[in-house]
């Protein structure tokens, strides 16, 4: 069946640029694109407002002895399954600007391009995109406005959004991301992409 005659399926993804598994997750979410009629709806979720704004230094991060390895070694792994090829940035940023620019990239129209480009700056290229000039750079790259985007950051619309963004996903009992909600189905994680598959398809065949 053409994707065009299949059933629209909705999609809402929870997600933080600062999350390995949600990048895998958006590398997933393009693969279901190209195979059947989605609509996707990103949703913000910061993973970790604990974070200084001006970030902490990877090596400054304290973690049980082999976890860091282990997390590491199952990221790279889930990664190579999609042919991704992580860049790992020296720095551990505070991700709410980030998730701030994005929510007036919907607002302009451009927001899978920003997105898209945020991800891949942290995760391909290790840039670290709690520095505003690096997410400044991103949106001129995509025509936004840096100054209404600018004025956009300081007004209260944003965080009201994130609060509700989270308030969303955490009444189901979920704190951590990524989170996919594939019409009444949710899965938890950067599952394996078969999983979404069989999701969209046990959808399609009750519709049948």
């Amino acid at each position: 069946m053409l994707i065009m005659e299949q059933k629209e399926i909705k999609v809402v993804v929870y997600s933080d640029y600062i999350c390995p598994f949600c990048y895998i997750g958006f590398h997933r979410i393009e693969k279901l694109k190209e195979q059947f009629n989605v609509d996707v709806e990103w949703r913000p979720y910061e993973l970790h407002p604990e974070i200084p704004k001006n970030g902490v230094s990877v090596n400054s991060l304290r973690f049980p002895n082999g976890y860091l390895e282990m997390a590491l070694a199952n990221v790279n792994r889930l990664a190579k399954e999609d042919g991704i090829e992580l860049k790992y940035s020296e720095k551990f940023p505070n991700s709410q600007l980030a998730l701030i620019f994005s929510e007036f990239a919907r607002k302009a129209g451009k927001f899978d391009e920003f997105h898209k480009l945020v991800f891949d700056a942290y995760w391909k290229e290790g840039k670290d995109i709690g520095d505003p000039a690096v997410l400044l750079n991103i949106a001129e790259s995509v025509d936004l406005d840096l100054k209404e985007m600018q004025e956009y950051s300081k007004s209260d619309e944003p965080l009201k959004i994130l609060r509700e963004s989270t308030f969303e996903l955490e009444k189901y009992g979920i704190n951590g991301v990524p989170t996919f909600f594939i019409e009444d189905r949710i899965i938890f994680g950067a599952q394996p992409y078969e999983m979404f598959e069989m999701a969209i398809n046990s959808i399609l065949e009750e519709d049948s």
